[in-house]
């Protein structure tokens, strides 16, 4: 399953960082603000940072790789070089969003958990606090996860709300994009961490000595 997980980031990694290698604003995936110069510069940060969180972040769960200078030396980079820049970024980036004020609003709460999740993770192991770094840690990894669920969502939702939407805009199809976007803002990571959230407390009562 692990292995299945790496392959798919590194993938999606692929994907997502080959409309931005040429460095040229034509070929970006969405749509950039024309009165906004530094839109594309911190998408392009956003794009780089999140591309290797999504690539550490599996490898931090296999447990040849938990033990040791290797999973600190990981964890370090998935922080330092993927989270934090991508989530500083991801913010400006998210309060740019062409696609109306739900996707701002959702983008923009993403981006700010997403850095502070990843500093308590990363306190509560300098802390010595290993069971709260773990928890933190998955917590981190779900909402990493969100770049692979927005894709997901978009080719799943787009073309079965289409119908439903379409006629309310006339059959315009960049407006329901529109429309069904600024849900999938809220629904690419709003699900996987609750999700995180309803493994945590089911394996903390299932821990020796939970009452």
């Amino acid at each position: 399953m692990l292995v299945a997980v790496t392959v798919l980031c590194a993938l999606l990694a692929v994907f997502a960082a080959s409309a931005y290698a040429g460095l040229d604003p034509g070929t970006s995936q969405v749509d950039l603000r024309p009165d906004r110069p530094l839109h594309y510069p911190f998408l392009l940060v956003h794009v780089a940072a999140s591309v290797l969180a999504l690539v550490t972040a599996p490898l931090q769960l296999f447990p040849a790789l938990r033990r040791g200078r290797a999973h600190r030396v990981i964890g370090r980079i998935h922080l330092f070089a993927g989270v934090f820049p991508g989530a500083l970024s991801g913010l400006a980036v998210g309060v740019m969003s062409t696609y109306g004020f739900a996707a701002q609003a959702g983008f923009s709460l993403l981006a700010v958990l997403w850095f502070s999740v990843g500093a308590a993770g990363y306190r509560a192991v300098r802390q010595g606090r290993h069971a709260d770094h773990r928890e933190w840690m998955l917590r981190l990894f779900a909402l990493t996860m969100a770049g692979v669920t927005l894709r997901v969502l978009v080719v799943v939702l787009v073309p079965a709300l289409t119908p439903l939407v379409g006629p309310a805009h006339g059959g315009d199809e960049e407006a329901v994009f529109r429309e069904v976007y600024q849900g999938i803002a809220w629904l690419c990571w709003v699900p996987d961490l609750l999700v995180a959230e309803w493994y945590l407390r089911r394996s903390r009562r299932g821990a020796p000595g939970a009452v």
